[in-house]
């Protein structure tokens, strides 16, 4: 009995190796995704979001943030921004799209706030709903929200 539990073991092992390494073999492996929602005004929220979205993309993570509610005002060009760790979050956004990271203002917000393109941080985009859902099921993706 013992003999045939360790037999059983390893084979379930052998083809677990074997899938694995076949899985493996199949082309390149799907990049890392991570979609951070950025809602919060207050600075010390939207700054550590936008943080982690940049630390994220320094590690090879595909970073995509999108920015709505009350958080959409650190996406634009104007007023004074305070500063989060040093940087202001248009810093920590112009830093972000510079190293191929995506940030995005909610369309609703852009259309409730009559906010133009010129308004907006540049290589800022503006998102529908589907281009967040579709964001956040992408494969190999992770989501946070701040």
């Amino acid at each position: 009995m013992m003999n045939l539990k360790m037999l059983m073991s390893g084979m379930l092992g052998m083809m677990l190796a074997i899938s694995s390494a076949e899985a493996g073999g199949c082309g390149a492996e799907t990049p890392k995704n991570i979609v951070i929602m950025v809602t919060e005004g207050s600075i010390v929220k939207a700054g550590f979001g936008l943080a982690v979205a940049n630390a994220m993309q320094d590690a090879g993570v595909q970073s995509n943030v999108f920015i709505a509610a009350d958080a959409v005002n650190f996406a634009l060009n104007k007023g004074n921004q305070p500063k989060f760790a040093g940087s202001t979050p248009k810093e920590l956004i112009t830093g972000l799209i510079r190293k191929g990271g995506h940030v995005k203002i909610c369309e609703g917000f852009v259309k409730l706030g009559g906010i133009k393109p010129s308004d907006m941080v540049e290589g800022v985009e503006v998102a529908a709903p589907a281009d967040l859902a579709g964001a956040l099921y992408a494969p190999n993706t992770q989501s946070m929200t701040f």
